[in-house]
């Protein structure tokens, strides 16, 4: 079909009532969030809280050390603090992904999803929002500002522009993952899921690749390519002539990778057969 075509279809327009309803999706649920104000503010300590542990142990390592493999504290805690922007990005709209199997599949909520005239995938990940993201988001563009301070960094608007689009092209890779991971359930009702022990390697993204054995450089850059989320991106600010230049290859892996876990999904909302309950 042609672009023209295209647009003489109402596309854009379509689009826009999309967006248009989603954003209504978000608008309900904080309202929903903040009538509960207590465990919505029980939520951002955890998350703050949990964030500032870590902190305290990377700043401990470095108080025995002065450089971990030739990254210096502030260029460890720059690369840190990026990890957290992406990863705020996806867990804003993940939850859903994590209990899909119980949820749609195992409870037959899917039925409901395949009813009505909407993208299938935003309708499963806009349902419900983790707000907490937003801490994540904060506290991570926090830590970027104080270590870049450290750096004697100076950003100007063609940095600016790079978190722009770096930032999200990350948070797609987190997205791709665990979509392809979620989409797994269409021919497999796991309760568990193959979702937690993978989540628990993003914490291996949040430090300098360099750090570790050349078949962890490789899973993490090609396999699990969790190295794209925080350590090339974010190369770009932190002036590492050697890496630096794979920086905008992020944009790249992340459509690659969410393009490819769009794909498996929708192989999978083919596969689907209704529960009959």
């Amino acid at each position: 079909m042609s672009t023209t075509e295209i647009w003489r279809r109402g596309y854009p327009g379509e689009f826009r009532r999309q967006v248009r309803i989603f954003g209504f999706y978000f608008a309900q649920f904080v309202k929903m969030r903040l009538a509960y104000r207590m465990d919505f503010f029980i939520d951002t300590l955890a998350v703050s809280f949990s964030s500032l542990v870590q902190l305290v142990i990377l700043a401990t390592l470095f108080s025995k050390v002065e450089a971990l493999r030739g990254w210096s504290f502030p260029q460890v805690l720059f690369i840190y603090g990026f990890s957290l922007v992406p990863l705020g990005l996806f867990n804003l709209t993940s939850i859903n992904l994590y209990r899909f199997s119980d949820k749609f599949i195992i409870q037959g909520k899917f039925d409901r999803v395949l009813l009505r005239p909407l993208n299938t995938l935003a309708q499963v990940m806009f349902e419900s929002f983790n707000v907490s993201g937003f801490n994540e988001i904060f506290l991570g563009l926090g830590i970027m500002i104080f270590a870049g301070m450290k750096l004697q960094l100076t950003w100007g608007v063609e940095d600016v522009l790079a978190l722009l689009i770096l930032a999200p092209s990350a948070s797609l890779v987190f997205t791709g993952v665990f979509l392809g991971i979620t989409s797994v359930s269409f021919w497999h009702e796991d309760r568990m899921g193959l979702a937690p022990p993978v989540y628990n390697v993003i914490r291996f993204s949040r430090y300098p690749i360099t750090i570790f054995g050349a078949p962890v450089r490789f899973f993490m850059t090609f396999v699990l390519p969790f190295a794209w989320v925080a350590f090339y991106p974010a190369t770009w600010f932190i002036g590492s002539p050697e890496f630096s230049r794979w920086a905008f290859l992020t944009p790249l892996v992340g459509g690659i990778v969410f393009g490819g876990a769009v794909l498996i999904w929708r192989r999978g909302v083919a596969n689907y057969a209704s529960t009959g309950s």
